[in-house]
């Protein structure tokens, strides 16, 4: 099977393409999907074999994120939806090919797409009609403009407005192009590029809704297919992209828009009978030429299309479960011991340390077992300062895994139920890159941090109320206690800083699984 993945898979065009996939393509497709929103917030979840929920693109850490599912899942082809991923995952990116990755991206030499002003410009350059730029200074006061966002998707933020208000002194054009003023209806060139030869169809858009055509009337236009030639002889494109096209004052096309990705109306598209999906599949599929080609290469008859609606449940809410991090699911234990080794060489105090977390899971502290070594209280306070000040730095916390089938357990519980993940933590930031870091911030509805001090009981109720937590997850007294101020049931798990001995001590029922919790909670 080949395995695909798709970047913000949440959009119109990656349900399109998941569908299709999986309904024609069943046995040849293994789909990964990555998105900023929960898996029970995407209609396109149906349709993947793995979900992981991605930081935004714009985040310091989401190239790695992507290159880390692209090793672990063994990605044969991705294939991005927004222009930012476009050239963050190109077509000759050097990380994606080492991977063995193939990027159906553009390539990163074509900066003339890096803004709509660029394009504009370049379009224009290689003979292709585009509507006329003005200044702010060169607008006419009584004469209405087209004002686009520089970087703007689709139609979203665009408006149209007197030269008068552009002039103002207070109105910032700065990130707008101003266009002369062309008129509806709108054009969209659908065209998918194979082998130097363009197959095409146009949407012309009666009805739009949130920049996405929802009604319109598909037919073929060889004149505005002219246009994807000129394109295609002059820039490497991708196999599938847009062009958009009005007229202007002159009752002439001009282009609008161009779009070197999928579309969000694509599937309005294939209901007419053209579908370029099918030929990406065949591409990914080596097939022959004629097969890749048969499903654009048809005349499309001249038709009406609207999309509807359907409603479908995602997740149906049985319990709100919160759980606690270290020690519940997390299995920081080493780390605990390899602070406590580090800072006693920085002190130059020999001991053996592999009985540290035994001690300390009878329910005593780090200061506890370091007096029971013979070191005096006030070095012990020094040490365990030392302690904390290190306990939560990147460097020891890579020592953490998940307890086993710790994700499996979340994956199945995240379907039916709402999770929040609530955990004591002093350095916030190092927490929250580690949580999405292990990938299980995904199943979570809620994620809170709270500070590690004497109030720490208090500060977790504050969380599990807000949530309306019925049931907390934990391994400590701490945690217990939590519940309790939260009047919330308190389920502990004893292989982790506390064993079943001390809970057994404070009268409080443990179990040593978190499946044996939820066969307890019957779920």
């Amino acid at each position: 099977m080949k395995k695909l993945l798709l970047l913000s898979c949440g959009t119109n065009a990656c349900f399109h393409i998941a569908r299709v996939l999986k309904e024609k393509f069943k046995k040849d497709f293994f789909i990964v999907g990555c998105d900023i929103n929960k898996n029970w917030l995407i209609p396109t979840y149906d349709y993947l074999d793995v979900f992981y929920q991605s930081p935004f693109s714009t985040d310091e850490n989401y190239y790695s994120f992507v290159l880390n599912i692209c090793k672990n899942e063994k990605i044969d082809f991705l294939l991005p939806s927004f222009d930012n991923d476009q050239f963050l995952f190109s077509c000759d990116n050097k990380d994606l090919k080492e991977l063995g990755v193939k990027s159906f991206a553009i390539s990163n030499s074509l900066q003339f797409y890096i803004d709509k002003e660029s394009t504009n410009n370049y379009l224009e350059s290689i003979g292709i009609p585009v509507p006329k730029n003005f200044t702010k200074d060169s607008v006419e006061d009584n004469t209405e403009y087209f004002v686009k966002p520089i970087h703007g998707v689709g139609s979203n933020g665009i408006r149209k407005e007197l030269g008068s208000i552009i002039r103002d002194k207070n109105q910032d054009t700065s990130k707008s192009i101003i266009q002369e003023l062309c008129f509806e209806p709108e054009f969209t060139l659908e065209c998918f590029h194979y082998n130097n030869k363009i197959y095409s169809v146009v949407r012309e858009r009666i009805a739009s809704k949130s920049g996405v055509c929802i009604k319109t009337r598909i037919f073929q236009d060889k004149k505005l297919e002219q246009y994807a030639y000129i394109l295609a002889k002059n820039t490497n494109l991708p196999h599938i992209f847009n062009m958009q096209f009005m007229k202007n004052r002159k009752d002439e096309y001009v282009c609008t828009d161009l779009n070197l990705r999928t579309a969000g109306g694509m599937s309005l598209s294939y209901a007419a009978g053209w579908d370029e999906v099918s030929a990406l599949a065949n591409i990914m599929l080596e097939k022959d030429d004629k097969t890749i080609t048969s499903s654009v290469n048809k005349t499309i008859s001249e038709q009406y299309i609207i999309r509807h609606y359907e409603d479908s449940v995602t997740k149906v809410v049985r319990k709100r479960i919160a759980f606690d991090l270290d020690g519940t699911l997390l299995d920081s234990r080493k780390r605990h011991e390899i602070v406590m080794s580090d800072v006693l060489k920085k002190y130059n105090i020999k001991l053996n340390t592999t009985d540290l977390i035994p001690f300390k899971s009878d329910g005593h502290n780090n200061k506890d077992w370091l007096i029971s070594k013979g070191i005096s209280e006030n070095k012990a306070k020094l040490i365990n300062k030392e302690w904390i000040s290190r306990i939560e730095d990147n460097e020891y916390l890579n020592n953490d895994f998940l307890y086993p089938n710790i994700k499996e357990i979340l994956i199945k519980l995240s379907k039916e139920n709402d999770l929040f993940l609530i955990t004591a933590r002093n350095n916030k930031e190092n927490a929250y890159q580690q949580i999405n870091k292990l990938g299980i911030s995904q199943y979570f509805t809620g994620i809170s941090v709270v500070d590690t001090c004497s109030n720490t009981p208090e500060l977790k109720a504050i969380e599990l109320i807000k949530y309306k937590a019925e049931i907390f997850i934990g391994d400590t007294e701490s945690d217990y206690a939590a519940a309790i101020k939260s009047n919330c049931n308190y389920y502990a798990y004893n292989n982790g800083f506390r064993n079943k001995e001390y809970f057994k001590r404070i009268n409080i029922k443990s179990y040593n699984s978190i499946n044996n919790i939820l066969k307890s909670i019957i779920i």
